[in-house]
């Protein structure tokens, strides 16, 4: 990844933590109450960056010198330093091993991670009852025929769209038997491909990267009319990248209870890295089988976009709206990309199929070149991952 910025790695580099509203601050240390303090060993420097819940009436978050924290965690100025901006996020640099637990552990940190991005980027935590969805119905579909203004205010409000009817039965036809083709070709390590383990300890592909570079027929899609439009609703100044952050994507969702990265947990698509950079992108997904519990569906948190939602936070939280995405072949599913999503296991026969073209800002040019992907670590790593979420 090409990086333009040098941010300081001084104690509370680039720290909000003063300017942040009382509200937001109050919602984060909830999350972390229980969770000790957390304290971050920089080696070049010397520095250590603490923080620790407050005490008093009102429940806030206070910094702190770092001695005796409960969780320490030692890391290099350049890995703090895209901890800070948002470049890597804490996953990232756990898999990757640019972090080292002195003290405590991985989920100390996870608990954590939701008020370091607060502190730091300023994001803030997700509260259902604070969610404006503007009068929408979360559950509802809506179509091309409806007006670029009314789906635009639906797609800033909800954080997606399904969009019911965009291409025709016939057209996903043929796109099914081009993705047939494809994955003929697959090889497990090939780049261009990820792979899951089996029930029966085989081999199973559950995606295709870069899919349109190698294929007409799905290059067709990228520059379709119908997806320009729906990823530039957003923004118009988006833009599609057939060519880094593995470009199209097909979903082919494996049946049974797989190792691996086929069934994904709940996420936001900048998880790895890259908010600053990547957010707020738009994913078109077009439906090319349809989709069900059975098949293995899309889950949606509407109105969860911009923010973050705590580590685990289905065991923790009450309240929190979700909806299941039923399609048809010829759907189109439109999420921004920090929404909270997840693509669960099939309760059935699994093969859901779904192309993703997403929908990227001018800067993103600016700091991934061809080939690229912040993903690149998990399909390196799919089964650490996997174990951690």
């Amino acid at each position: 990844m090409t990086d333009t910025c040098t941010p300081s790695t001084g104690p509370f580099a680039d720290d909000l933590l003063d300017s942040l509203p009382a509200d937001q601050v109050a919602a984060a240390a909830r999350l972390v109450v229980d969770a000790g303090s957390l304290a971050f060993r920089i080696a070049e420097g010397g520095h250590v960056v603490g923080y620790r819940v407050g005490s008093g009436e009102l429940l806030g978050l206070e910094r702190h010198d770092g001695l005796a924290a409960d969780t320490v965690v030692a890391l290099s100025a350049a890995a703090w330093a895209d901890l800070v901006d948002q470049r890597r996020t804490v996953i990232n640099l756990v898999v990757s091993g640019q972090l080292v637990f002195e003290k405590g552990g991985f989920d100390a940190l996870a608990q954590w991670d939701p008020v370091l991005k607060l502190v730091h980027a300023g994001i803030p935590v997700f509260e259902p009852g604070r969610a404006d969805l503007s009068g929408f119905d979360p559950a509802a579909s809506c179509s091309l025929d409806d007006d670029d203004a009314d789906l635009r205010a639906r797609l800033s409000a909800v954080g997606y769209l399904h969009v019911r009817g965009v291409f025709s039965v016939e057209e996903m036809a043929q796109v099914n038997a081009e993705i047939d083709r494809l994955a003929a070709l697959a090889q497990p390590g090939d780049g261009r491909s990820w792979w899951v383990t089996g029930e029966a300890d085989e081999e199973v592909l559950c995606r295709l990267v870069y899919a349109s570079q190698r294929s007409e027929l799905l290059a067709g899609l990228d520059n379709d009319p119908r997806v320009q439009r729906l990823g530039r609703l957003l923004d118009p100044a988006l833009r599609s990248a057939p060519d880094r952050l593995e470009g199209m994507a097909v979903l082919l969702k494996a049946p049974g209870k797989t190792q691996g990265l086929s069934n994904i947990p709940w996420h936001q698509d900048c998880g790895m890295g890259g908010h600053r950079i990547l957010c707020p992108g738009v994913s078109i997904g077009i439906q090319v089988t349809g989709s069900s519990a059975a098949t293995g569906n899309l889950l949606m948190v509407p109105g969860s976009h911009g923010q973050t939602l705590p580590w685990q936070w289905e065991r923790q939280l009450t309240g929190v709206p979700v909806v299941a995405i039923d399609t048809e072949p010829g759907d189109v599913t439109v999420h921004i990309q920090d929404v909270m999503h997840a693509s669960p296991q099939p309760t059935g026969e699994g093969g859901r199929r779904t192309a993703y073209v997403s929908f990227y800002p001018e800067r993103m040019w600016e700091h991934v070149g061809p080939g690229e992907a912040f993903n690149d670590l998990v399909r390196d790593r799919n089964q650490e991952v996997a174990a951690l979420q």
